[in-house]
Order: C-alpha cells, then structure tokens, then sequence
C-alpha cells in the first residue's frame, strides 16, 4: 500500500445502520398502529343516524305493509266503487248534493267619525301628540 493512498473511512459504521433501521422500523410501526386507532374511532361514527333512519324505515314498512292489506281487501273496493267511482249498490239511489252559491251582500260601513285632531287648532294637535291625553278644551 503506497504512503500517499488513505484508506477511507466509511459514513456509517455498522451499529449506526442498525441502529438506523430500527428507528425507521419502529416509525413505521408508530404511524401504522396510529392509522390503525383512528379507523377504530371512527367504526362508530354515524351509527345513532344509522340506527334512528332504520327505525324510521321499520315504521314506514309496517304502515306500508298495512295501507297493502286494505288496498287488497273487499272494503277498500266497496270504497272506491262508492266514492270515487261513483257506483251504488241494488236497490240504492246515489244522491248528489247542489250547491249553490248566494250572492254576496255588500254592507256599507258607516260614516267614520272624524279625528279630533284634523279639526285642532296647531297647539292642540301638538299637545295630543306628545302627550297622549284627550284635546283640552278651551
């Protein structure tokens, strides 16, 4: 090996790149079990809204299944036939009631009594206006 040639020392010794690695391991485990705390917190997001539109939904099924077994019963057809359709029965006479619709009586209102105040003198209308009492009298 000639006098001039230097051995070089390397950056990083060999502890230096294990010990490297495990940093970086363990902050990759860090911000991993992190992710993995957030998706937990927020599985129960929502779920009371979730839970309360079921109810709603449960409700309206039940209000639906019930609206389906009239509709497809003997009364919901006597029903319409009657009412909307306007069949009758044997022997039944369908009355219609008229209506008529009267005139509309106009009613005079009666001379409105004058205010007090067209009819006041300067002073007095000021007098009524600030103070809300009666015109005085001369």
């Amino acid at each position: 090996m000639p006098p001039t040639q230097l051995r070089q020392r390397p950056i990083l010794t060999l502890p230096q790149i294990l010990l490297l690695f495990a940093l970086i391991g363990a902050l990759i485990i860090a911000l991993d079990l992190n992710r993995r705390e957030q998706a937990g917190r927020l599985a129960g997001v929502g779920e009371e809204e979730l839970q309360a539109q079921l109810d709603i939904e449960a409700t309206r099924y039940v209000e639906l299944q019930a609206t389906r077994a009239y509709v497809e019963s003997e009364d919901y057809i006597v029903d319409y036939a009657r009412n909307e359709a306007g069949f009758v029965m044997p022997g039944e006479r369908r009355v219609v009631p008229l209506f008529i619709e009267a005139t509309p009586v106009v009613i005079t209102d009666a001379a409105a009594t004058p205010d007090a105040a067209y009819y006041a003198r300067p002073w007095q209308a000021w007098m009524r206006l600030l103070t809300d009492y009666p015109l005085p009298l001369e």
